[in-house]
């Protein structure tokens, strides 16, 4: 007992001081925090919402509210930063105030915006080539399957376009037209600085459906599909070779970089978004009713058979398609590592019976800073995984047997029902397929998994010298699984077949390079050298089958069916080995001189051009620099210029070589087949890329305090040593060969404006617009061992259609340019009458294209309206060319347009200039509403509330379904241009969503 009281005698005194001590050290604390009130306003005035204020050097932070209004505990020395998009950073020193008012002003055109520009990044207002960007904040609102959609009609010279209507399907991107005829012209896309390969390189860039008439749909995936859209920071585009020389010979279609959203300092922040909504078809193609059916055979003296039915199988076949779309992130961290993950989930249904995408995506984005910020990781890692159901919706259909849903859904009797009295459903054998029995009897999925990671590591060696080494890895598998029942008329005579295909895609990268940065007085340097290396391997199967005795099989047991009618396997590989150097050099912030040189070398390619150089310079002066410029209206005006050589190397792995395969026929010796092995190209050591050399002339500029700016740029490129499929002189075993031969020429004219047209306290409305006009020219068809006066492209269609061609490639002319007979009208009975000898038509490339954003604030309440539209641009209707016939009679349903066009009977289908069209138009892309709450005193940072409608608008004099099409197949391997054959229906979208952060 007297030990304990000793004991507590002796704490006791001692806790009296420990509690002064912390009493004291707290009052201390609290005397060097400081709690600072404040508001924010623009140059007018007018208090500023959203504004991001944090403690310099800390992840101490908050945002002004609907008054403009801040309050924030900080230490008595510190330095506050305020940020807000549009507006000019600034820092504000505390100084022991507790009240500060702030200023922000307007930078629109965001001058001191650092953009990624390949390898490195500048000022935008320091850029010399033509560089556009679209940060995520300028995104198109709503969501969006497709990252490429993010910036439809936003930027000047970038023609994207859906191929059709189908969930999923592939983007067509095109900047500064097409510079190839049968290689790929599609953008090099890099993801936080990982090149992605978007064409395969021994297969087709798509897989097919492996049945026995190939009928299954063969459009090619999207690139991006596995990448998140919501993910995504920002955008940006290299257009001209100042910028894309860095890429050499995979910079000739231009460079789209996308960065992704990384951890901000601070708190974990969650944020969750959630859409729902409906689709319907926007338009249908007017066919026969079951009426009108019958009456037209009467008076044409033709047996019907009628079932007595009215069956409108378009509305058959069309249904509303749901969507549900769910997004969450999570990011926080320090000052020297800061975190964000996030995870998605999207299902959306197709207008067409069973067609849907269901998308599923995880990512992460480490970024740690050790040593002072001298030493940098970033580490980034994607997973992305999506399966739809593709229903046979082919628009590359060519024969009877390989029919389609589409197809069928507009030519299948109007007098039938759907199903038969004992529930099967009715058919017309042997060739007409009931449309609807499509979505339970032919089967197509295809499951895409795609991880992308890059790990990098950067060495500040001194001040203005880093050395950095990245490393990427992508490994992509795509699984196509495809069925037919015997119990359908595609099926019936193979007894039901199913195919099974794979195809995995892997590449290796590693790329180190040497940065150095620095002013000396006046001059000011910014130089990059490096070193890149990148692996393609490419390995697939391709399995198909037919004869089963069930249904039940289906793709699971190939080896249940009677016949295995193919068994293909192949590999191929590609390496792309390359130094770079950039320099950058600048004279008083006002002259401004880039130097860009690349040196690559691809497999690819002939023995004797392994490798080659892709140079570009450029040069700009920044007149608002100058002493004797008066900037009273313009405040910013920069005048650049540039010239230089990039390449397109996107064709297959083995096409300088010598390919030998297993002939069909062979020799029977000694009772055993001997299988004859032929050549199936001959080798070309010569082979080399295709070289696009183009020059820029361009203006930036900015008026009113920035308050309208814009750019304005010139340009002309050239492209030589075309990779094109030639034929070979007979006497051969091969009847073509990929040669360089030929020339194309773009040229156009590029314009974008920004305005803020009006902001007031409770009420703002910014503008962006921009214009493009191209012009495309094919130059030459010829090289010293080979000549071709043209190149038939775009084959036609449909039964009694094959055999002929809807476009020509032909030196003059540009690329897309409809060719054939001139339609004159009709002869007394009926006939079709044309000019005496065939023509030019039209062209599938429009004469300009546009885009118009607007975004309007009233107090809480946004709205976003995005429109697009191309002018001049002809389209072939290649689907009423086979309906609009009334030689379809007996047995298949034809358009209206074939009885009220008076067309005879007797009168084949004809390929004329009757089929095309003016595919000219408006649409209204995107339109959303949204309404932020006022979330103070509740557990929520923010949440918004939005309404957006897709595709609400189309004015057109086109009378398709819709004029932006594209057909994804030809005979000679060009990729025809305004070819609407069969393609899948565009639908108009009303989603609801909503964005909760806390």
């Amino acid at each position: 007992m007297s030990a304990l009281l000793h004991l507590r005698s002796w704490f006791k005194p001692r806790v009296y001081v420990l509690s002064g001590l912390a009493v004291l050290l707290s009052l201390s604390t609290a005397l060097a925090q400081n709690t600072v009130t404040g508001t924010v306003n623009d140059d007018d005035g007018n208090p500023l919402t959203g504004v991001t204020v944090v403690e310099k050097g800390t992840s101490n932070g908050t945002s002004t509210d609907i008054t403009g209004s801040f309050r924030l505990t900080v230490s008595r020395d510190a330095t506050l930063r305020f940020s807000y998009v549009g507006f000019q950073t600034i820092e504000v020193p505390v100084n022991g105030q507790s009240s500060v008012q702030v200023k922000l002003s307007t930078d629109l055109a965001r001058l001191d915006e650092v953009v990624v520009i390949g390898y490195g990044s500048v000022k935008r207002e320091d850029l010399t080539g033509s560089v556009s960007s679209v940060n995520s904040e300028n995104f198109n609102v709503g969501p969006q399957l497709a990252p490429q959609q993010l910036i439809q009609g936003k930027i000047a010279g970038v023609n994207i376009s859906k191929n059709s209507g189908k969930p999923g399907g592939a983007n067509s991107v095109r900047i500064r037209g097409g510079t190839s005829i049968t290689a790929s012209n599609d953008p090099l896309y890099v993801i936080d600085g990982v090149p992605i390969s978007t064409s395969a390189g021994v297969s087709s860039a798509n897989i097919r459906s492996g049945s026995q008439n190939d009928f299954f749909d063969q459009e090619p995936t999207n690139p991006l599909q596995t990448l998140n859209p919501n993910d995504i920071e920002s955008v940006i585009v290299l257009k001209d070779a100042s910028a894309t020389a860095i890429y050499g010979s995979r910079g000739a279609n231009g460079v789209i970089m996308i960065t992704t959203k990384k951890g901000r300092i601070g708190q974990a922040q969650v944020s969750y978004d959630v859409s729902a909504g409906y689709s319907k078809a926007s338009n249908k193609i007017d066919m026969l009713n079951a009426s009108e059916y019958r009456s037209i055979h009467q008076q044409l003296g033709l047996t019907v058979d009628d079932r007595g039915f009215d069956t409108d199988w378009q509305d058959e076949v069309y249904r509303t398609a749901f969507q549900h779309n769910h997004y969450l992130s999570v990011t926080g961290g320090s000052d020297q590592t800061r975190v964000r993950a996030s995870v998605g989930y999207g299902n959306q249904e197709g207008v067409l019976l069973s067609s849907n995408i269901e998308q599923a995506n995880a990512r992460i984005n480490i970024n740690h800073a050790a040593m002072n910020d001298r030493v940098n990781f970033d580490l980034r890692l994607n997973y992305g995984q999506n399966k739809s159901n593709q229903t046979p919706i082919s628009n590359t259909v060519g024969s009877e047997f390989g029919s389609s849903l589409n197809y069928e859904s507009y030519v299948f009797n109007p007098t039938y029902p759907v199903y038969n009295a004992d529930g099967s459903y009715t058919q017309i054998l042997p060739f007409r397929t009931n449309p609807v029995s499509y979505s339970t009897q032919i089967l197509d999925e295809l499951t895409n998994k795609r991880l992308i990671g890059d790990f990098s590591a950067s060495y500040r060696i001194f001040n203005p010298l880093t050395f950095k080494v990245n490393v990427g890895y992508t490994n992509q598998t795509i699984d196509r699984n495809s069925f037919v029942s015997k119990d359908n008329p595609q099926g019936t005579g193979a007894g039901g077949f199913a195919s099974v295909q794979q195809l995995n895609d892997y590449s290796k990268l590693l790329e180190t390079t040497l940065s150095f940065k620095k002013d000396y007085g006046a001059h000011g340097f910014d130089a990059v050298v490096g070193y890149s290396y990148q692996y393609f391997l490419e390995e697939g199967l391709r399995n198909t089958a037919n004869g089963f005795l069930s249904d039940e099989f289906k793709w699971y047991s190939l080896q249940a069916a009677k016949t295995i009618s193919l068994v293909s396997t192949f590999v191929g590989s590609n390496t792309l080995i390359s130094t770079y150097g950039r320099l950058n050099y600048n004279f008083g912030n006002r002259y401004f001189i880039t130097g860009t040189i690349r040196r690559d070398g691809s497999s690819r390619f002939g023995s004797g051009n392994k490798w080659g150089t892709f140079p570009s310079a450029a040069v700009a002066w920044k007149i608002s620099e100058e002493e004797f410029f008066n900037g009273r209206i313009f405040s910013d005006l920069k005048l650049r210029a540039s010239y230089g050589i990039t390449g397109n190397q996107e064709i297959g792995n083995l096409n300088s070589i010598t390919t030998l395969g297993a002939s069909s026929n062979g020799y029977i010796v000694g009772g055993q087949r001997i299988t004859i092995v032929l050549p199936e190209q001959y080798a070309n050591p010569d082979l080399r890329w295709e070289e696009t050399a183009q020059l820029d002339i361009g203006l930036n500029f900015g008026l009113f305090n920035n308050k309208l700016y814009g750019s304005l740029d010139y340009y002309r490129k050239k492209t030589s040593d075309l990779l094109l499929r030639i034929a070979v002189p007979s006497p051969s075993v091969v009847s073509t060969q990929i040669a360089n031969v030929g020339s194309v020429e773009n040229k156009g004219i590029e314009l974008e404006l920004g305005a803020e047209l009006m902001r007031k306290p409770n009420f703002s409305w910014n503008l962006n617009l921009n214009f493009s006009r191209n012009k495309n020219e094919v130059l030459s068809l010829s090289n010293d061992l080979f000549a071709s006066d043209d190149i038939p492209s775009a084959p036609t269609q449909g039964q009694g259609l094959s055999g002929t061609f809807s476009q020509i490639i032909k030196p003059g002319l540009a690329i897309g340019t409809f060719y054939g007979k001139v339609f004159t009208g009709f002869d007394d009975n009926g006939l079709e009458t044309y000019a005496a000898e065939p023509a030019v038509l039209g062209s599938a490339q429009p004469d300009f294209t546009y885009g118009l954003s607007n975004y309007l604030t009233y107090k809480n309440w946004s709205l976003a309206l995005n429109i697009r539209g191309s002018v001049g641009n002809d389209v072939y209707n290649g689907t009423q060319n086979n309906l609009g016939y009334l030689a379809n009679l007996p047995g298949r349903n034809v358009s209206t347009l074939a009885v009220s066009s008076g067309v005879s009977r007797d009168q084949p289908k004809v390929f004329s200039s009757r089929w095309i069209e003016d595919g000219s138009f408006l649409r209204l892309d995107n339109a959303t509403l949204g309404y932020r709450f006022n979330m103070s005193n509740t557990a929520f940072s923010s949440a918004r509330l939005y309404l957006t409608g897709q595709n609400l608008l189309l004015l057109t004099g086109y009378s398709g379904l819709d004029p932006e099409v594209n057909s994804d197949v030809s005979g000679t391997g060009v990729a025809p241009l305004g070819v609407d054959y069969l393609a899948y229906p565009r639908a108009k979208s009303l989603i609801l969503g909503a964005n909760l952060t806390f």
